[in-house]
């Protein structure tokens, strides 16, 4: 990377943290690079802060001071003025943009009133943070996060819970990755109790990312040092650490500058025997360049990444906001309305056609759901009718008897087919009309998709809703035709047995296949009979007088003597039953499908849209249909804004990755 570039790095983050802050969006999209500052009440991180920047511009008090997150962006001029321009120092809050603050008293006083403006004067904290640019011939570029000062016991008006509510905050703030924590510790004190150090180790455990300072050096035990501390023999971090010798109270009070305490702070260090050997590596100069090079370098690191989150939650926000729709102005509502409901018939027929290209490609749907039903379902189910089900051989000459009546007959009466025949095809009207209802139950599934996906519903409850109903009812209205035509099928095959049908066996045919299938009769049942006859013969004698015995009150079939005969024509009666049922059975599995979808799916089809547009399209419904929720208002808003934070940083952003292609 070339100088310029690099030097255009920290600039480029503090213009992302301006968007976003300036747009109030509390977090923010992508977590961007900078160095937070955290240390306890006492540790001189004010201190610390105002030699970074030489100047004397932080309040001050013997209380919790920092009491909203101070964000603070340093520029260099010399680099990045344009020749000519303001060579003097100067302060900008983002909350008064483009007023130039000369005087660091008047920025100290400043940042006292934003303060309480927030939080009130008492000892309150909050996590919404005050952003101070300093330009200045004098300092680096550098982005630091100055974090309330970590306080063990509450004092005066601070609320009980104030070290906890610091913790969050500070927590907050170094768990975003791209952050480095600049640990601020006092030196004469025992770093295993250094506050700053203990909650960098929570979230950063290995060091990775935390820099230590070590402040009062020159007020430590004669006899001690903090050699062991600064070269990581005490707590190991991997940016290491940087003493610092700050102003005290009674410097302060004599009016002793910030920068004298920067010559007086680098005579101390090349002075003092423990120090010596590494003062360039200590004091206030080689922080702020070692604050620097990190912050650049990690940047450099993180960018790329962090220009694809930017890039992808742009997309994703676009999107979103696609979905959701611009809002419908007040002499348009009537146009996007039937636009709706045309896209959804539309939607409604391709889901029966198979055109519907958003449906689910891991099962079947819409119309390859109701193909299932007639081809599989129903045909199954009217396959595992027999032609015999609940038809015994009993029943059937029984049959054949009743129909005789008192005529003997040489041949099978037909009124006794015709009978047995049309009570087996009544049995195929259940499954027939449960295939319509299936149909129809498909047909609402289909509706449920669709309108899942004309999208656009999603905005307006009330024409969901209404057009649900619609949609529901005429499905609804469309069953009963359908019921009824099936109905019809049956009641056609019932009232006319067609004995002629082409497919029908013969009366010969039928009665050579029953004399085929007869058994002669064994000895055994022969005496049977015999013995039979003789056991009635002999009762009638017992009976004398020659009277006749009384006849049965139940009298069955197999009472009758003619065995031979019955079980023939038994027989007979099954295979013509058996042929004819077989004949309406493949007729009814043709048509009952052909009569749902003319009926009931291209009933529906075809008349979806003129429905819909009928009940639905009225200009006195267009204000109730065409209302949005409340919460898609807002959402909508909430898009738009992030949209345009999102556009504003992808520019920033392509504004150094050109000049870094440039370069």
């Amino acid at each position: 990377e070339t100088k310029s570039t690099m030097d255009s790095l920290i600039p480029i983050i503090q213009k992302l943290q301006d968007v976003f802050q300036m747009a109030g969006l509390g977090k923010a999209p992508v977590d961007l690079p900078q160095l937070i500052v955290v240390g306890s009440q006492s540790a001189g991180k004010s201190s610390v802060l105002e030699k970074i920047v030489g100047r004397d511009f932080l309040p001050r008090g013997s209380t919790i001071v920092t009491r909203r997150p101070l964000v603070l962006q340093l520029i260099n001029t010399k680099i990045h003025t344009q020749p000519g321009g303001d060579s003097k120092e100067w302060g900008e809050f983002l909350h008064r943009k483009g007023e130039k603050i000369y005087s660091f008293e008047r920025i100290k006083q400043e940042i006292n009133a934003e303060t309480d403006r927030v939080v009130g004067r008492n000892c309150g904290i909050s996590s919404e943070p005050i952003n101070l640019k300093i330009y200045s011939p004098s300092v680096l570029d550098l982005t630091l996060v100055d974090l309330p000062g970590i306080t063990k016991n509450p004092v005066g008006d601070q609320p009980p819970d104030i070290e906890v509510r610091i913790r969050n905050m500070a927590i907050q703030y170094i768990s975003n990755p791209n952050s480095i924590i600049v640990a601020v510790s006092p030196a004469n004190a025992d770093m295993a109790n250094s506050e700053s150090l203990k909650l960098a180790r929570d979230i950063d455990p290995e060091g990775h990312r935390t820099l230590g300072v070590l402040t009062k050096i020159d007020l430590m035990d004669k006899g001690t040092n903090a050699w062991d501390m600064l070269n990581g023999k005490v707590i190991k971090l991997r940016h290491g650490y940087v003493g610092m010798v700050n102003r005290s109270q009674a410097d302060i009070n004599n009016g002793k500058t910030v920068r004298q305490q920067i010559s007086d702070e680098a005579k101390f260090f090349r002075s003092h025997n423990a120090y010596r050997s590494i003062a360039e590596k200590l004091g206030t100069g080689y922080l702020t360049e070692r604050l620097n090079s990190i912050l650049v370098n990690h940047i450099n690191k993180v960018l790329p990444s962090m220009c694809s989150k930017i890039t992808q939650q742009l997309l994703e926000k676009e999107a979103k906001l696609r979905e959701l729709g611009a809002p419908v102005p007040s002499d348009d509502k009537g146009g996007v309305l039937l636009q709706i409901l045309l896209k959804y018939s539309k939607a409604f027929a391709d889901a029966i056609d198979g055109k519907l290209q958003n449906l689910t490609q891991n099962d079947l749907c819409g119309g390859s759901r109701i193909s299932d039903i007639f081809h599989n379902v129903f045909a199954r189910s009217l396959h595992r009718i027999q032609p015999f089900d609940d038809l015994s051989d009993h029943q059937i000459r029984t049959a054949i008897l009743n129909a005789t009546a008192t005529k003997p007959s040489l041949f099978v009466t037909e009124d006794s087919f015709q009978l047995l025949v049309k009570r087996q095809i009544a049995r195929l009207k259940t499954p027939s009309v449960q295939c319509s209802e299936l149909v129809y139950d498909e047909l609402r599934r289909i509706a449920s998709q669709c309108e899942t996906l004309t999208l656009e519903l999603g905005r307006f409850p009330d024409l969901k809703r209404r057009l649900s109903e619609c949609t529901r009812d005429l499905i609804r209205r469309k069953l009963e035709p359908t019921k009824e035509m099936i109905a019809n099928l049956i009641n056609i095959e019932l009232s006319y047995i067609k004995t002629t049908h082409p497919d029908f066996i013969s009366s010969a045919k039928a009665m050579a296949l029953a004399k085929n299938q007869a058994t002669q009769q064994s000895e055994s049942r022969q005496k049977e009979l015999l013995a039979g006859l003789t056991e009635t013969l002999n009762s009638i004698t017992v009976a004398g007088d020659d009277k006749l015995p009384d006849v049965p009150p139940v009298l069955r079939s197999q009472d009758i003597s003619d065995y031979d005969k019955g079980t023939s024509e038994t027989r007979i009666i099954k295979t013509l039953i058996q042929s004819y049922f077989n004949i309406v059975q493949k007729i009814v599995k043709d048509a009952v499908p052909k009569a749902v979808m003319h009926f009931l799916v291209q009933g529906c089809r075809n008349s979806i849209q003129g429905e819909l547009v009928k009940s639905l399209y009225k200009v006195n419904l267009f204000e109730d249909l065409m209302s949005e929720e409340p919460h898609t208002k807002k959402e909508r808003e909430e898009l738009t804004k992030m949209i345009t934070v999102l556009r504003k940083a992808v520019k920033v952003v392509k504004a150094v990755q050109d000049h870094s292609v440039g370069a």
